[in-house]
């Protein structure tokens, strides 16, 4: 008899994270991006009333176009009238209009089997892609760790307690029964030796002010406003090999592990004299998928490395969306 292969699973050797929608929605999960509603002032976004944004579809390349808002109300800027602007830009594989259940401006690919569609800049923020304002992130984009910088990631199912439960019967002894703990959720920590200010934005929050000539970029971080919670969504990868080839390139396929709705913080590890690594610790709970039904995270997916290589996993990663 031959040896028979079998297949091993290396850990999470990269992940990436995007914020979700406004209302708590996640933009992998819809396939599009959702923006403002009612109106909005996004003069603060503005140089001589024009603006500059980027947009990726895909895998595709980076889009960078000048808006101008000199004939529109941008003090109290509608979605209607800011999807004809955005239009009129003629961004390539995606259009821009008003969502017909939320109200919202809303950005989407012409290809509906896009995963991820990206928004940056200033006046991505303005008109709160990414359910972040101006000063409070740069839009809804996603941020990667695939460069070799993840050291760990490390999950934890929550489960509440079994329960023991003691009735009386008619025949005078004692029934007793056990209702099973129920899965509360998962909380996955993340530990990487990069510290990201776009990545600690968009989970802790905070305002993030763009630098100029004169004055520094700053970060601070949020207050507590009683605001909406930002959610984020993180997918983890790691490679599945057969045991006897577990060479370079021998993986058989990747899995994703997309954990939905992620809620915590950012902080950094390491004291004085030592490296300093940034550590994520995320707390997911359960989210609604377009079946309506409900589901826990994390959701595994398994793609041969042809599927993995289609979908352009590899390119949607802008690495310096600034100078991009």
């Amino acid at each position: 008899m031959g040896i028979k292969k079998r297949l091993y699973e290396l850990f999470e050797y990269a992940w990436i994270m995007m914020r979700q929608n406004p209302g708590g929605k996640s933009a992998y999960l819809q396939g599009y991006l959702l923006g403002f509603s009612g109106t909005v002032n996004i003069e603060g976004a503005l140089k001589n009333k024009k603006a500059t944004l980027k947009i990726k579809v895909g895998s595709g390349a980076v889009q960078t176009k000048t808006i101008d808002f000199t004939d529109a109300e941008y003090t109290e800027l509608a979605p209607a009238e800011a999807a004809e602007i955005l239009e009129e830009a003629k961004f390539e594989n995606c259009e821009f209009s008003v969502d017909s259940e939320t109200g919202r401006l809303k950005l989407a690919p012409l290809d509906s089997s896009v995963r991820f569609i990206q928004i940056y800049g200033d006046l991505a923020a303005a008109l709160h892609f990414g359910n972040c304002k101006l000063n409070e992130g740069k839009g809804c984009y996603l941020w990667g760790s695939r460069d070799g910088d993840l050291k760990s990631a490390a999950e934890t199912e929550n489960w509440e307690e079994d329960k023991k439960i003691e009735n009386d019967s008619p025949t005078g002894k004692k029934v007793t029964y056990t209702t099973p703990g129920k899965r509360g959720g998962t909380q996955i920590v993340l530990t990487d030796r990069l510290a990201s200010r776009e990545a600690k934005q968009m989970v802790n929050g905070g305002i993030w002010i763009e630098g100029t000539t004169e004055k520094p970029e700053v970060y601070e971080p949020p207050v507590d406003t009683g605001g909406d919670t930002r959610k984020v969504d993180v997918f983890t990868f790691s490679k599945i090999m057969e045991k006897y080839d577990n060479v370079e390139g021998d993986e058989k396929y990747i899995r994703e592990r997309a954990y939905i709705g992620g809620v915590g913080h950012m902080a950094r590890t390491g004291g004085a004299g030592s490296w300093t690594d940034s550590e994520y610790t995320l707390t997911v709970g359960s989210y609604t998928d377009e079946d309506k039904q409900e589901h826990a995270s994390p959701k595994e997916s398994d793609y041969t490395r042809s599927q993995y290589e289609a979908l352009g996993l590899d390119e949607v990663i802008v690495e310096d969306w600034e100078n991009a």
